[in-house]
């Protein structure tokens, strides 16, 4: 007997209660049951469409029914019903993926016929239908009312597409699908009749190149494809079949360029030079092999920065995505559709909420309980999925064909279009600089060398560039000036602060004080404890107290404790090794300067050798500076996570002082209050009271090591060596009252001289190069950055070597940006600028 209905038992009393949150197999399980009988075939030989009914109570019973009971709740639905009692019934049980259920179902309604048909084209699109109905139907639960499709013609239009399927009407068939459709626009729009939007991300890499992408690029709606310049290169390279695809689909519109960088390295550890750099290839890659360049700002890793939106919107870029897709949390914006106001006074349209997991079957069967999560809470509702190329769910495929019919469950848009058809939406968001996560150590190798090798190779390409900046520089001062306060003839410095200024780094100067093991430059006085060869005290000669001393130390952690032991961090259950020195000596550098020399071991508990060291200690000449070149050896490498196993440089200051801690960032100083942090370039410890820099703030020169733990409320360690390592050989300087922190950082850095400082008044802007064009050894225009460094918004006048006759604020395009007013003073320009801004200037200059 043929069945007269068919019903798939689902695992729920009504959809009101339909759980939302089943594991992946459940959920394909579910989504299979109910998709597979949704084809022509199962509907016309029924004359109805598909039905539910609940697997905990008994299965009705008045007509012959074909049933269909998910795989993974078939023991369920065993406990409460005995299928062998149903006469004229037939059933599909315990099969498992959508075209097995299909086969089975129509096997057991005996239609031999239809099992014998060739695949019909429109199969895809009636069990879309059918994925439509069944979360359209949930999305209705979920927004407090019911679709009452019962009560429309869409029954009986069902039936009549599936019919003309049959018969190979294909005209009409469609059209009956479309009608079809319709009914579910027209049920959604009374109960949510506002726009929903649905971002479809595709993520490349070098192993997707092929195939995936070419699969990627068929889809029914339209997506985002998210690449570096660096697999946009590898792309062109390797695979011009999908490079060809993909710039057609681009020039079509289908497609939105999503990325915009060469390569993904953390931007905690990016100079803002760098960071530009990167952008500048990312685009050039895009445009040049796609013939477009990327609108939507995405970084799949390598972290997130405030000085995105200023940077992102001067290239040009209509927005950003929030999120990272390597399992990185970022602040969450608690909003899908934002404004990102990030430092320097930039902003840019952004997409905030989590992407979901377009792989996963359960993303798509709980796609109702999201979208009445952002319907509830969000202005604009924007709902974004992503995945790998060729990695998507087929149930993602099935909603991209919905998406193709219908608008019920959302349009598919291009990032692109998301942000211009919903421009000036969004809830304002604005996050610190220091709010954002840091890069930690990897897990496994020893990623310290290679780090402070880019960051050394980013600095001397730096110093190389400040060469050519037509700035005025200020005159160099000598020690006894600087002991006095500030450089002679500095004409914008602030009678308040120290300047630093000398020849060189590691000239004559440091001369014998009292006792072997003392150094006095006449800027600073350094102090070596005799009994562990450390830095004891470094102070100026008007300090009544120390203002830094340091040691090197093995960290490591004891066991955790027993479960029933009261929980601690990891920091209370820190060891740290002594230093003893063996031999602490002045001795002669090999330039003829003086250096205080320390040899010895370090010891654990019980005076266990763990390791040795040698640390030689100098002042650079008439500078506020201690150079410590660090050397440790141990016995065996090290093992563990990096933050808590390593070697240390460790730093300590007065027990009563109220210090903040500002970090290197971009070459910008920033306050941060983390745990641990990154900080290539500098660290300053500053009195928490003052918001400038003051002369007795310590700024540490951290050369290039990038992690730093806070181990006490007065005590800093910098790792020298992380795991898998047994030496180290470092190099680091203290200073004291060093006025510009990022100067003295890049120079050291470098191996340079210090970089003569530019006449900018007040000093916290950097000033950076980004093209000169010159007539024999004159410059007659340049392009140059103003980078603010020390998070001060104020009017910064800046001397230049001859007369300006045009200043014109810059985007990175090289636009003019409208917004922004500089005025010229002869050979100053004056402009304003906002903490941490990067402005960029186009200078011409008189003959």
């Amino acid at each position: 007997m043929q069945p007269e209905r068919i019903v798939v038992f689902l695992p729920c009393h009504t959809l009101g209660d339909f759980p939302a949150q089943l594991d992946d197999a459940e959920a394909d399980d579910v989504l299979a049951a109910w998709t597979a009988p949704w084809t022509p075939e199962l509907i016309a030989a029924v004359g109805r469409p598909p039905g539910w009914a609940s697997m905990d109570v008994r299965p009705p019973d008045d007509v012959p029914l074909l049933g269909i009971v998910p795989a993974a709740f078939d023991g369920r639905f065993a406990a409460q019903a005995d299928a062998t009692c149903l006469d004229g019934s037939c059933w599909v049980r315990g099969v498992s993926g959508r075209e097995a259920v299909t086969a089975a179902a129509v096997a057991a309604a005996g239609l031999a016929a239809a099992a014998e048909r060739p695949h019909d084209p429109l199969r895809e699109d009636f069990q879309a239908l059918g994925l439509a109905v069944l979360l359209g139907e949930l999305l209705a639960r979920r927004m407090r009312s019911a679709a009452n499709l019962e009560a429309t013609g869409f029954a009986a239009a069902v039936v009549a597409a599936a019919r003309a399927a049959l018969e190979d009407r294909g005209d009409e068939a469609r059209a009956g699908l479309r009608e079809c459709f319709g009914y579910l626009e027209a049920a959604r729009s009374r109960y949510y009749p506002v726009d929903l939007w649905l971002v479809d991300l595709v993520l490349l890499a070098e192993s997707t190149l092929g195939r995936p992408l070419l699969e990627e690029l068929e889809s029914p709606t339209p997506l985002g494809v998210v690449a570096t310049g660096r697999v946009v290169n590898a792309l062109a390279e390797r695979q011009p079949p999908s490079l060809a695809r993909l710039r057609e689909r681009c020039a079509a519109g289908a497609v939105s360029a999503c990325g915009g960088w060469e390569c993904e390295r953390p931007l905690d550890a990016c100079s803002a030079e760098e960071i530009l750099a990167s952008l500048d290839a990312g685009i050039a890659a895009w445009r040049g092999h796609v013939g477009v360049a990327p609108t939507t700002g995405v970084r799949c890793s390598g972290g997130s920065s405030a000085i995105l939106p200023q940077l992102l919107t001067g290239f040009g870029f209509a927005g950003a995505v929030w999120s990272l897709f390597d399992g990185t949390p970022l602040p969450d914006p608690h909003h899908g559709r934002i404004q990102w106001e990030g430092t320097g006074g930039g902003m840019i349209p952004g997409l905030g909420r989590a992407p979901l997991d377009a792989r996963r079957a359960g993303t798509i069967l709980g796609l109702p309980e999201r979208i009445s999560d952002v319907m509830d809470h969000d202005h604009t509702a924007v709902l974004m999925l992503a995945h790998h190329a060729g990695t998507a769910s087929p149930w993602f495929g099935l909603l991209r064909t919905v998406g193709a019919w219908t608008t019920a469950l959302g349009t598919f848009v291009t990032p692109a279009e998301l942000f211009t058809r919903t421009a000036g939406a969004g809830s304002m968001i604005s996050f610190k600089p220091d709010d954002f996560p840091c890069t930690p150590p990897p897990a496994e190798g020893d990623p310290l060398a290679a780090s402070i090798a880019a960051t050394e190779a980013e600095a001397r390409r730096i110093v190389a560039a400040a060469e050519a900046i037509p700035v005025a520089r200020l005159p160099v001062g000598t020690a006894p000036e600087l002991a006095a306060g500030h450089a002679a003839g500095s004409p914008v410095a602030p009678p308040r602060r120290r300047r630093t200024r000398a020849g060189d780094w590691f000239g004559t100067g440091a001369r014998a004080a009292d006792g072997d093991l003392v150094l006095d430059n006449g800027a600073v006085r350094m102090l070596v404890h005799g009994q562990t060869g450390s830095l004891l005290s470094l102070r100026r000669p008007d300090d009544r107290i120390n203002r830094v001393s340091q040691q090197l130390a093995l960290r490591t952690t004891r066991k955790v404790p027993p479960q029933d032991s009261p929980w601690g961090p990891p920091e209370e259950h820190a060891d740290h090794s002594r230093m003893r020195a063996d031999a602490v000596a002045r001795v002669k550098a090999l330039d003829g300067t003086d250096c205080i020399e320390s040899r010895g071991r370090l010891l654990a508990d019980g005076d266990r050798e763990v390791g040795a060291f040698v640390q030689r200690m100098s002042l650079a000449a008439g500078l506020p500076l201690a150079v410590l070149e660090l050397e440790v050896r141990l016995p065996a490498p090290l093992a563990g996570p990096t933050l808590e196993h390593h070697v240390a440089c460790r730093f300590a200051w007065h027990e009563n002082d109220d210090v903040e801690i500002c970090r290197s960032l971009h070459t910008q100083a920033v306050p941060t209050q983390r745990g641990w942090f990154t900080a290539p370039h500098f660290i300053t410890l500053r009195s928490a009271e003052m918001r400038e820099p003051e002369p007795g703030d310590v700024t540490i020169l951290t050369g290039g090591l990038p992690w730093h733990v806070v181990s006490g409320e007065h005590m800093l360690d910098s790792i020298l060596l992380a795991a898998g390592g047994t030496t180290a050989v470092r190099r680091m300087a203290v200073g004291i009252g060093l006025a510009r922190p990022w100067d003295a950082a890049l120079a050291f850095l470098a191996g340079s001289g210090p970089i003569p400082a530019p006449a900018v008044d007040p000093d916290h802007v950097r000033i950076t190069l980004r093209d000169v064009i010159r007539e024999g050894d004159r410059v007659v225009r340049a392009t140059v950055g103003l980078l603010e460094s020390a998070g001060r918004s104020g009017e910064v006048r800046i001397d230049w070597q001859a007369d300006v006759i045009r200043a014109e604020p810059l985007d990175l395009r090289g636009m003019r940006r409208e917004n922004v007013a500089v005025a010229i003073e002869g050979r100053s320009t004056v402009v304003f600028l906002h903490g941490h801004e990067w402005l960029h200037l186009d200078l011409e200059f008189r003959g």
